[in-house]
């Protein structure tokens, strides 16, 4: 793949979000990675090439406290997360957001908030239960860990703004097309949370498969 330009945003004064712009038609896909990943990686390289084939824009970054983007694990919160979401959509237009495990959580929530700025929603993974159940996650020492362990002290406020974060209602929040895929032994996060997820959404269901930038596979999608 050819070089592709990167672009410093600004989702708070003092902060910064590294993210590659692929140019390309309307509308753009957006990549948002998992907790304690970056933006570089096979899954976000799938959804480059894929856009580049088509001649679509492409975005992904770094959230706030991963990756090449300022700010630390432990102090960002998921509202700073979902912040980091709107910057980028709000420089790409509205898009389509292919997100994993945290990153499709925090995708879903933006969406939520802003949903005239999200086309369609790809959800690998989703980590539901994650953020209303951080404290259960830590250590007696207050700390959490990446999936590559690194460890970290969480603070108070952040889980203070994780419990702001209502599940529940997000399927009913969400007016646009929602596709979820879910391994079946995932023993991270429970598929059974993304079947309860999707039978929640409240706008018609259709029937297929995955589109081509993820593994093929069973799945079925809600289109307004």
């Amino acid at each position: 793949m050819a070089s592709i330009p990167t672009v410093m945003l600004e989702p708070a004064p003092g902060h910064r979000l590294v993210t590659d712009l692929l140019p390309g038609c309307a509308p753009a896909y957006v990549y948002l990675h998992g907790f304690g990943a970056s933006r570089n990686g096979e899954q976000s390289s799938v959804v480059f090439e894929h856009a580049q084939a088509g001649g679509r824009a492409a975005a992904r970054f770094d959230f706030r406290g991963h990756g090449a983007s300022s700010g630390t694990l432990g102090v960002v919160t998921t509202s700073d997360l979902v912040a980091d979401t709107i910057t980028v959509l709000e420089r790409t237009g509205p898009a389509l957001l292919v997100g994993w495990s945290l990153g499709a959580l925090i995708g879903a929530f933006a969406a939520a908030e802003r949903p005239a700025l999200v086309r369609g929603l790809l959800l690998l993974a989703p980590a539901f239960g994650y953020v209303a159940h951080m404290r259960q996650h830590m250590d007696a020492a207050g700390c959490l860990r990446t999936i590559t362990g690194e460890a970290f002290l969480v603070e108070e406020n952040v889980l203070a703004d994780a419990a702001q974060h209502d599940e529940a209602t997000l399927p009913q929040r969400l007016p646009m097309p929602v596709m979820v895929v879910h391994g079946a032994a995932d023993e991270i996060v429970p598929a059974a949370l993304s079947q309860r997820f999707f039978a929640n959404l409240t706008h018609a269901r259709t029937s297929g498969s995955c589109p081509q930038l993820v593994t093929p596979c069973a799945a079925t999608c809600r289109t307004s």
